[in-house]
């Protein structure tokens, strides 16, 4: 039972946020208050991951890997709260993105804490409909609700492929549950996968599916952005880790279609990148690339190459989450805009903002000794022990071609003079530099100290 508590928490902490809103309405309270509610449960989420408790009754199946996602997910959800704060003040928003934020962060832990295609729909729709909301939060701004739209119609596209999937699922197997089987092939066991796939494929911003996000990301408010870029990506992919387990595998030469999906997805992403002149953009189609790397690593299944993937993406949660917040403080200085112009010379307005956004560049790069060059490192590996050295190859071409934008832009913050001699200070208050501490501290210190992280994610996505 006390697997239940991280949500249970979260749950009432949603309704006290609400009542307590309509008697002291203040930005500070509701955001320390959400920011704390989301923090004690991921903390007791992990410590009851480490202590290996399960739940397995009614619809629900609770290991201690889930146990250990919903943590990750609701300490990255805590601490995207604590530096959207002043974000959103400065824009007169709305209150409510704060419990809007754990709303998504519970649907996430929902949608990993059942097999049960019924529950997994449950907890992706309450995520779903509070980030289309979340993405046209910002008062009086055309561009985010035309963001919000289109992130509605075709986030909507995604569920329709999941009933349809969830559909010839049960038809070809006779349940609800995604567990082993043996369906000899048939055809509506094969359109269940493929359909199942692409809906998360689209959630994930895998090209061919990608269209909604650069628009979705762009259009939203920056803080939002690193929350839905990073957050939902946790649990997207942890349902993707389900599918990869039990259903992608009977079906004949399926990993090829997952791994063809991720390479079209890592060269166009990264491609395109260069042509952007918004670094909010640039960063949107870095997710496309990175859904690309994802995929390729779940297309083989080892034990290396999707426990290093799990890995890859919790870090690379933290290092993008950092990144877009640090673009959320920048733009709360008056007229400042995301175009590459802005960022010349950004290391003589703010250092430690030119500093932070670079070594969180370098992160997404994968040097050493960022914790993702471990990640994409034990993807590779694990392609070459599957001897899927055509993906192996194009995964590494990959990762150098996504190397040029990323340099660019720290070329233009620390090598490039600014475009005017205006005021050249940009300040920088307490909370964003601790908000923004945390992410750099995490990626590095998962570079130095990998198994701290992947011994757990290795033992529980296996025996727990």
């Amino acid at each position: 039972m006390k697997a239940l508590y991280p949500d249970i928490i979260v749950i009432v902490g949603i309704i006290a946020l609400i009542l307590i809103e309509l008697v002291l309405p203040s930005f500070d309270l509701i955001g320390f208050l959400g920011f704390l509610i989301s923090l004690v449960s991921g903390f007791l989420a992990i410590k009851y991951s480490l202590e290996g408790y399960t739940f397995s009754k009614w619809l629900l199946d609770i290991s201690a890997f889930s146990l250990l996602l919903k943590g990750i997910i609701y300490i990255l959800s805590a601490f995207v709260i604590f530096t959207s704060v002043s974000f959103f003040k400065s824009k007169k928003t709305f209150l409510e993105n704060v419990y809007t934020f754990l709303l998504i962060a519970l649907g996430l832990s929902i949608m990993i804490s059942s097999k049960n295609l019924v529950v997994i729909l449950s907890g992706l729709e309450l995520a779903s409909i509070s980030m289309y909301i979340a993405v046209g939060m910002l008062k009086d701004d055309y561009v985010s609700k035309e963001a919000s739209f289109k992130y509605l119609v075709l986030g909507s596209m995604a569920t329709a492929f999941f009933g349809l999937g969830s559909a010839f699922y049960i038809g070809a197997t006779s349940h609800l549950d995604i567990i082993s089987v043996s369906v000899n092939h048939n055809t509506a066991f094969a359109l269940a996968s493929l359909f199942l796939f692409v809906a998360f494929a689209l959630k994930v911003s895998a090209a061919p599916f990608h269209f909604w996000t650069p628009d979705a990301y762009e259009g939203a408010p920056t803080s939002t952005t690193a929350f839905i870029s990073t957050v939902p990506k946790i649990g997207f992919y942890a349902v993707i880790f389900l599918l990869a387990s039990y259903v992608f595998p009977i079906i004949n030469n399926f990993s090829y279609i997952v791994g063809i999906v991720g390479v079209l997805s890592m060269f166009w992403g990264n491609l395109v990148a260069y042509a952007q002149n918004s670094a909010k953009r640039m960063l949107a189609y870095s997710s496309i690339g990175h859904a690309g790397y994802f995929l390729i690593g779940f297309s083989k299944y080892n034990v290396l190459s999707v426990s290093s993937t799990m890995f890859y993406v919790i870090v690379y949660a933290f290092a993008t989450a950092g990144a877009f917040l640090v673009l959320s403080i920048l733009e709360k200085n008056e007229n400042w805009t995301h175009d590459m112009n802005n960022y010349k010379a950004l290391y003589k307005k703010n250092p430690f903002l030119a500093t932070a956004l670079g070594l969180f560049l370098f992160a997404l790069i994968g040097i050493p000794p960022f914790a993702t060059f471990v990640g994409k490192l034990g993807i590779f590996l694990g392609l070459v022990n599957s001897n899927a050295w055509f993906f192996a190859i194009l995964f590494i071409i990959g990762s150098i071609i996504a190397a040029g934008y990323y340099l660019k832009l720290i070329v233009y913050m620390f090598f490039k003079e600014p475009v005017t001699e205006e005021d050249q200070s940009l300040p920088l208050s307490l909370f964003d530099t601790i908000g923004v501490s945390v992410f750099l501290i995490s990626v590095f210190f998962f570079g130095v100290f990998p198994n701290v992280l992947f011994d757990i994610i290795l033992k529980d996505m296996f025996h727990g």
